[in-house]
Order: C-alpha cells, then sequence, then structure tokens
C-alpha cells in the first residue's frame, strides 16, 4: 500500500515539474521575444512625470439655510438684504494634478498612478445701514426767549448684516493599468489606449453663516424711543454644518490623440481626447448646528408696564451618515505640443459627480458635484 501511495506521488511530482518546466520554458521565450523589439522602442521613455494645474468651476446645488422669520420689512428708504444671498457656495477654485506613468520597455501596457486636488475658499461680508436725522419737538410750550417750539435732531439708524465662510475640498486618486488599443488608428503617429484600475475620491464641505438685523428705526436715545407707536424687531441665525464624502470603486478610462503636424523625431502638435467612467461605493456623513430668533414689540420698551413681547426660536443640531453609490463620468479635450522626451498640454475637463454628498439641514438631499475648467500640465519623460 506504501509502495502504491509512494508511486503515485512520485506520478505527481513528475507531473509537476514538466508543467513547471514548460512554463519557464514558454515566459524565457516570451521574454526573449520582447527583448527583440527593445530594438525598436529603445528610445521610447520608460518613465512619464506630469505636473499641471486646473482652473475649476464647482458646480452644485448645496440647501441654504432659510430662517422662519421674513426679511421683506421694506420703507421707501430701506431694504432689507436677503442672508441667502450670503450662503452661495465659491463657484471658482485652483487644483492641481500630478501623474507618474511607467511603460516597461517592449510592452505595450502602462502603469500609473495619479492624484488631483482642488480647494476653493468664499468669505462673504453684506451689510447694509442706513442713518437718517430725525427731528422731534422736545417742548409742546413755546419757547419763551425765541417765541417758538423748542426742536432736537436725533440720529435714527436701521442695520443689517450677513457673514458667511464657505470652504470646500477634493481629492481624487487613480491607479490603472492602460494598454494601446490601436496604434495608428487615427492616422500616422496616432495613438489609442484603454485602461483598467480603481479610483479613489474624497470631497469635503464646510458652510459657518451668522446673520442679524434691525430692520426698524433704532434710536440712541431713551427720549425717541419712548414714541408709544414705534415698531421694533430684531432677528438673529447661525449655521455650522459640514459634510464629506470617501469612495472607492473601479473605473475604465480611454485616451485618444491624433497628430496634427510635426515628424516624431522633432516637434509634434497632437490633438487628444479622453472619457472616463467610474462607479464609487462609498459614506456620505453631514452634521451641524443652527439656530434663530425673532423679537418683536409695539410701544416703548421703557414704559410701564412694558409693552408685550413676541419673542420666537428655533434651534437645532443634525447628525447623519449613510452608504451610497456614487456615478462619475468625465472626459476632456486638448492640444499637445511634444519635443524630444517633453510635453506641454492645454484643453478642457470635467468630472461629473452623481448623489456624492449630502447637502441637507434636518433632511438628506442628494447633490451631485461637477468640477470643470481649463487645465495645462508638462510631461517630461525620463529613461529610453
Amino acid at each position: 500500500m506504501s509502495e502504491l501511495t509512494q508511486s503515485k506521488s512520485q506520478t505527481s511530482d513528475l507531473r509537476w515539474h514538466l508543467l513547471t518546466t514548460a512554463s519557464a520554458l514558454a515566459l524565457f521565450t516570451s521574454v526573449m521575444g520582447q527583448g527583440a523589439h527593445a530594438a525598436e522602442d529603445g528610445d521610447r521613455p520608460t518613465v512619464w512625470v506630469e505636473l499641471g494645474g486646473q482652473l475649476e468651476r464647482i458646480d452644485r446645488a448645496e440647501t441654504v439655510f432659510a430662517p422662519d422669520f421674513v426679511l421683506a420689512h421694506e420703507t421707501a428708504s430701506f431694504n432689507a438684504v436677503s442672508p441667502l444671498t450670503a450662503q452661495r457656495p465659491p463657484r471658482y477654485g485652483f487644483g492641481g494634478e500630478g501623474k507618474i506613468t511607467f511603460a516597461p520597455t517592449g510592452s505595450d501596457w502602462t502603469l500609473s498612478a495619479a492624484i488631483r486636488y482642488g480647494r476653493s475658499n468664499a468669505k462673504k461680508a453684506l451689510h447694509q445701514q442706513t442713518t437718517t436725522n430725525l427731528v422731534q419737538k422736545t417742548s409742546k410750550y413755546d419757547d419763551p426767549i425765541w417765541g417758538h417750539h423748542a426742536f432736537s435732531t436725533r440720529k435714527v439708524t436701521r442695520f443689517n448684516r450677513a457673514d458667511a465662510v464657505i470652504g470646500q475640498s477634493h481629492a481624487v486618486l487613480d491607479f490603472m493599468a492602460g494598454k494601446d488599443v490601436g496604434l495608428g488608428s487615427f492616422g500616422h503617429n496616432g495613438t489609442s489606449s484603454v485602461g483598467f484600475g480603481v479610483r479613489i475620491a474624497q470631497f469635503q464641505s464646510k458652510s459657518n453663516f451668522g446673520f442679524k438685523s434691525f430692520p426698524d428705526p433704532h434710536y440712541s436715545t431713551q427720549a425717541i424711543i419712548n414714541d408709544p407707536g414705534a415698531h421694533h424687531h430684531s432677528y438673529f441665525a447661525t449655521l455650522k454644518a459640514e459634510s464629506n464624502f470617501r469612495g472607492i470603486g473601479p473605473a475604465i478610462a480611454w485616451n485618444a490623440s491624433a497628430a496634427i503636424a510635426g515628424q516624431p523625431d522633432s516637434t509634434m502638435l497632437d490633438f487628444d481626447w479622453g472619457a472616463n467612467a467610474a462607479v464609487l461605493f462609498g459614506r456620505t456623513r453631514a452634521h451641524g448646528t443652527y439656530s434663530s430668533s425673532s423679537r418683536y414689540f409695539h410701544g416703548s420698551p421703557f414704559a410701564l408696564p412694558p409693552p408685550p413681547t413676541d419673542h420666537t426660536t428655533a434651534h437645532g443640531a443634525f447628525g447623519r451618515s449613510r452608504s451610497v453609490v456614487a456615478p462619475n463620468v468625465g472626459g476632456f479635450a486638448g492640444l499637445t505640443l511634444q519635443r524630444a522626451n517633453a510635453k506641454v498640454s492645454f484643453g478642457y475637463r470635467a468630472d461629473f459627480f452623481f448623489g456624492a454628498l449630502d447637502g441637507g439641514l434636518e433632511q438628506r438631499s442628494k447633490e451631485n458635484i461637477v468640477f470643470h475648467g481649463p487645465f495645462a500640465k508638462i510631461s517630461v519623460g525620463l529613461g529610453g
């Protein structure tokens, strides 16, 4: 029985050695075959390093903080400033990018790692104030010297102010393996490649907002405030909110170029274009606090008894986290000027991320994020 087991073991070992030997011979033959083409690609850089930047326009529909009180207390001499205008997020920002691409000699495959980062900040202050002179009779009797009523002039102020600080940032990382699928497909010296890999994305948004308003005449002396017919409103509101997203998922990209002018051994001008898509699986989070108050009374605050006051306050906090799937599509088009192992590229690029952020306050609100704008980059080839 032991001899039979030993015989089967020897037969299995023999088959394993034959398979490994055949595999080694096949791999050696493949490497030798690739080495035969090395002379043809020997002048091609094996590593490309890219650095660039982009002026980005950021489009997103963010929920604004709208307190219950209405600031439509307008007269002919004073128009209240709406706090909603101060909460608009920044529309433009600057981004940077870097990429390293490894192209093995004698192979039509490439490996690349890329990162893009951008941020935008906006600090807004909306201030409105009107000051007028109010002439008031100080005595109901005629002045014994001047023979007429005595009057005094007082300053009356109406005031609104809204302050907001809003910041946004994003980072996108790509790890891709690409293959040249059509050398010369778009004319002489044209290229076309398809890449597969992983995309990692992170977005963050922060908002700080404050508002206060005295839309009715605000007097500087008690004598003027004692007007029994005066109306007094005051409004206050604050908000602190933050939302973010982190996701990872499979990605695919197609890049192509077509020569416009020049020769490979001198200077060439190419037209480049490409498209990309990804499905990001991640988690979105949102949290913050808010408060608002409004106060109103009619008459003088120094009257006895004091006039009745209508005072309304609201405050709260929110916090939530949710798993989401965020599809992503994008593309670019541009021109590249290449000479030897150096390239300079200019173009326009856009990326769309659907449902990536939660921009709501008390309730969840799915928001799309769009980054688009002109870009410029320089590439240097090493090796070869």
